[in-house]
């Protein structure tokens, strides 16, 4: 089950971040967990995800994975290795198996039930596939489990327990930014059982043991953070308003006011706010826009209209279609529009589909943003950056706000603050690594 998810958990969270060393670095750290765990011999796989959420999560049969935006919020080898023990003890535990076998994919509104053809259930897979992968949410019961597990692993990898209070304290004050992003965070996969930091103290102190030399690790982990993408990567496209602008594509398209939009590497989505619309701009795998289209109208869709022109400049084949739910299958019949646009040596598919019974007031909006793709030519648009983790070791002995003012940061400082775990008024040793953030450029409008 974990191994068949995997290649669509992987490209749902931005792929694998590019830098094997670090990729290295946290293997190293989930194996010498999975030595002294309970299930040593599944075909363990620990991946570092290129997107800025606030996540780990862990996949049945031993594939975990941890998103580039909760590492660079963590300050310690400790806290590292206390969410991948988490993590490991969900594997361990069989939580995730159990999980995903309870929970079915919770197709809402339009997408509900089995209701049109093939094709369009296709196009809508990584949409299905997301919405699965992340809407597994664990019982109260399981964290507790997992919570302990990871403590166990943690001292039996003589690393400092105090690493996993540090990161459940971490997590705690950087959930509300993550829900924020509309896309489930740790803490709303992993509900809070309780008090877990307290939980953890009464660990230790029952314990009766001094952990004082056992690792915490901050320079180790950090050293390996220099240069670290922090937030969004505009570079993997980026929004203006409802405008979606990819850079490197050179590629933009308008999605309808007030829906809801998702970027993934293997495709943009956009929702209705009822959920009754969606639309996805992807990679078509043709050679033209025209058997492209082809390959669509074989597919058991009825072709009300369809038309190969140019527009904005480049090469399309469009088509007006209708679908209905396969015999014998529930559901409700949808009218959509599909374009194929040829750019460069690529094909690409926006597709934008509704209940039927909608398309005399979706029917025009869909249309208005399908319309709207088109080459990217104003070049402002494609001079972007990504924000970058910059390390410091300080010189003296300083406050945190004083750090701020010496170390200007791209980003406010709220975020600054959080990603180094310290309040404003706070105390820093002389020799202490922290983190600053530079770089980061994107137009406004």
């Amino acid at each position: 089950m974990g191994r068949q998810s995997d290649p669509a958990a992987t490209a749902q969270f931005g792929g694998l971040y590019p830098d094997q060393e670090l990729q290295d670095y946290i293997t190293g750290l989930g194996m010498s967990l999975v030595a002294v765990s309970e299930r040593p011999n599944l075909p363990w796989s620990f991946k570092l995800v290129d997107h800025e959420l606030i996540n780990a999560f862990a996949l049945p049969g031993g594939f975990i994975y941890i998103t580039r935006g909760i590492l660079a919020n963590m300050n310690s080898e400790a806290e590292l290795v206390g969410v991948l023990g988490h993590e490991v003890g969900h594997v361990t535990a069989r939580h995730a198996a159990r999980q995903i076998t309870q929970q079915q994919i919770g197709m809402i509104g339009l997408i509900g039930g089995s209701i049109i053809s093939e094709t369009v259930r296709n196009n809508t897979e990584s949409i299905l596939q997301a919405m699965q992968l992340l809407s597994l949410r664990y019982s109260r019961q399981d964290e507790a489990q997992a919570d302990e597990l990871g403590y166990r692993y943690l001292v039996r990898t003589e690393h400092n327990p105090e690493g996993l209070t540090a990161v459940m304290r971490m997590l705690q004050s950087t959930s509300p930014s993550a829900e924020e992003m509309g896309v489930p965070g740790w803490m709303l996969s992993h509900p809070d059982p309780g008090d877990r930091v307290a939980a953890n103290e009464r660990r230790i102190a029952r314990a009766q043991q001094d952990f004082s030399d056992f690792l915490s690790g901050r320079d180790q982990l950090l050293s390996h953070l220099d240069g670290l993408v922090f937030g969004e990567d505009p570079r993997q496209g980026y929004f203006i308003g409802q405008r979606f602008i990819q850079p490197q594509l050179a590629l933009e398209l308008t999605f309808p006011q007030n829906w809801t939009t998702q970027n993934s590497p293997q495709s943009v989505q956009a929702a209705a706010p009822d959920r009754d619309a969606v639309m996805q701009l992807s990679i078509a795998e043709t050679n033209s826009p025209q058997a492209a289209l082809s390959g669509f109208m074989e597919q058991g869709v009825t072709i009300n209209q369809n038309s190969s022109q140019t527009l904005n400049g480049l090469d399309v084949a469009w088509a007006d279609f209708s679908a209905s739910p396969p015999e014998g299958q529930s559901g409700q019949p949808v009218r959509g529009y599909v374009l194929y646009a040829a750019s460069g040596d690529t094909v690409y598919q926006v597709l934008g589909y509704t209940l039927a019974e909608r398309w005399e007031t979706a029917g025009p909006v869909l249309a208005q943003s399908i319309m709207s793709f088109q080459p990217l030519r104003d070049d402002r648009y494609r001079d972007v950056a990504p924000h970058r983790i910059d390390l410091v070791r300080l010189p003296e002995s300083m406050t945190a706000a004083d750090f701020l003012r010496r170390y200007p940061s791209s980003v406010d400082n709220e975020a600054v603050l959080l990603a180094n775990q310290v309040s404003e008024n706070e105390r820093l040793e002389r020799g202490r690594l922290m983190k600053r953030i530079t770089g980061g450029r994107v137009p406004e409008r």
